[in-house]
């Protein structure tokens, strides 16, 4: 953590920034000032528009520099709590910059045939920004600004797996997994809401945005297999698995691990 210093805004902090990323905020000193190893948002700034306006023309800067990875047009709130009213916006590639907690929902896809559960598994797009080629569950997305939890959860079912809304509004909310990952000089603390979806046997999801090159289906032991023997998956979307099979009783108790691998999906 000595590497990174505090992001505050509103006399809270909201994120932690790299000191090399910090370095870079220093000729914005009318939206940004460090002083004393921290990072403020100017208090000029006084309400969410105007924080919001400010912030986003320096992300457009910084992305031209090379800072991003894959500008989205899709903003976050930023703020100190999912439940809390967030405090501004901004750009979604840039959060992991800034150590903001991010929030978003991952689905797990599923089907029962007979006394054996197999799962629907994606695999994202060669040409992802992020972690391309890699296994996924079959639909997660980031929670924007604008959007209840179940409407992201039907709209990105629709675009990654055209899941019609008639089931996707089906999905059942069973918990949320919490994590901090730090990659490439960023902090990144999220939380993932996570949604069961039983689906029809004759249902095969068909990507339409793009960022997936297909799906299979396996039974949920070979998934198992996969998420413990290799890197294969998204590390997220292993972690959305892993709670798959505690909560279906596939993962049991006399696994020596099953504590440690309860606490460690809530950082």
């Amino acid at each position: 953590m000595s590497d990174y210093l505090p992001f505050i805004v509103c006399d809270t902090r909201v994120g932690w920034i790299h000191r090399d990323f910090a370095s870079t905020l220093g000729p914005f000193d009318d939206v940004f000032s460090i002083v004393d190893g921290v990072v403020y948002l100017s208090d000029r700034l006084s309400d969410y528009r105007s924080r919001s306006e400010a912030v986003d023309p320096v992300l457009h800067l910084l992305d031209a520099n090379g800072w991003f990875s894959g500008w989205r047009n899709e903003a976050y709130p930023v703020g100190t709590g999912f439940y809390d009213k967030p405090l501004f916006e901004m750009e979604r590639t840039a959060v992991p910059r800034f150590g903001v907690a991010a929030y978003g929902v991952h689905i797990n896809g599923f089907v029962r045939d007979a006394d054996e559960l197999l799962m629907w598994i994606a695999r994202r797009a060669d040409d992802k920004p992020t972690y391309p080629g890699m296994l996924d569950n079959m639909v997660a997305g980031g929670q924007p600004v604008g959007l209840g939890l179940l409407e992201n959860v039907i709209k990105e079912a629709a675009e990654e797996a055209a899941v019609p809304v008639e089931i996707a509004s089906k999905a059942k909310p069973v918990g949320a997994i919490s994590y901090r990952h730090e990659e490439d000089n960023c902090l990144k603390p999220d939380t993932m809401f996570v949604f069961d979806m039983e689906l029809p046997k004759d249902f095969v999801p068909q990507n339409t945005d793009g960022e997936l090159a297909g799906f299979q289906l396996l039974p949920v032991r070979e998934v198992m297999a996969i998420t413990a023997d290799t890197a294969d998956f998204k590390f997220n979307c292993a972690a959305v698995n892993i709670d798959f099979f505690v909560r279906h009783g596939i993962l049991a108790p006399e696994d020596p691990d099953y504590i440690d691998i309860q606490r460690g999906l809530h950082r």
